[in-house]
């Protein structure tokens, strides 16, 4: 009989490993890192930063 390897991954917040299957609270470790997690979502903390340009005439352009 083969014995299934189990996933080990770790915390997006607080970094700790984990098993993933069997896990409610996936891909965090608990409950507490699930809610900052939201916390930091809903705060817009998470952002892809702009690359902003410079133009022909020097001015740079944000991009948008």
């Amino acid at each position: 009989m083969e014995s299934k390897k189990k996933r080990i991954i770790a915390c997006p917040v607080c970094g700790k490993t984990l098993v993933y299957e069997g896990n409610p609270y996936r891909p965090f470790c608990s409950r507490g890192c699930k809610g900052v997690d939201f916390i930091r979502w809903s705060d817009e903390s998470y952002r892809i930063a702009k690359e902003e340009h410079e133009n022909g005439n020097g001015v740079q352009n944000n991009g948008g």
